[in-house]
């Protein structure tokens, strides 16, 4: 072990590897006071927090942000301002729109904003983006394209999840298969 140890003395210097010692093992300093433990300084949100947050969400329903969450039978999905739900297009490549044919456009409209995005509790704001993509202003969340489907009538249909290449996005950008 006396190798070990002044092999780390030689590598990061001897006063480094003695801090290094008295803090990781709670020893005393030279001056024969206790060694204080760093104390963390992250401000992260506990995961708890995340779990609380999910767990209060509903069923869709209209809210008037950019994008919300709503809680239904294929899980937790990203809804519209008007609770009607959104989906990505696998053949999408990140903003690049493979779907701008008019018959492909007609069928899964683009979600739009213009000014300033809203979001739900359980959206992270920072990955809500406005891109060019099949439209001007087509909102984008970590990178998906979202789209609304013509044959989703209510809040929280999810008809447009049983077509090829059309999936649910979940709350962490999140691809959610269709459960069967």
């Amino acid at each position: 072990m006396r190798k070990a140890g002044g092999e780390l003395a030689r590598i990061l210097g001897g006063a480094a590897a003695l801090v290094a010692s008295f803090s990781a093992f709670g020893m005393t300093s030279a001056q024969g006071s206790p060694a204080q433990a760093a104390t963390p300084t992250t401000t992260t949100t506990p995961a708890s927090n995340e779990i609380t947050i999910l767990e209060s969400i509903g069923p869709a329903r209209a809210t008037g942000k950019t994008v919300s969450l709503a809680k239904g039978t294929q899980g937790i999905f990203l809804v519209g301002p008007h609770g009607r739900t959104l989906y990505i297009y696998s053949k999408d490549h990140g903003v690049d729109s493979a779907c701008r044919s008019a018959a492909c456009a007609k069928a899964w409209p683009a979600l739009t904003a213009r000014g300033r995005l809203t979001f739900g509790p359980g959206i992270d704001g920072a990955q809500v983006k406005t891109v060019r993509g099949q439209v001007m202003h087509q909102v984008s969340y970590y990178g998906h394209l979202l789209y609304y489907f013509k044959g989703d009538a209510a809040p929280g249909q999810t008809k447009g999840a049983l077509v090829t290449g059309f999936d649910l996005l979940g709350p962490f950008g999140n691809v959610m298969l269709p459960k069967v």
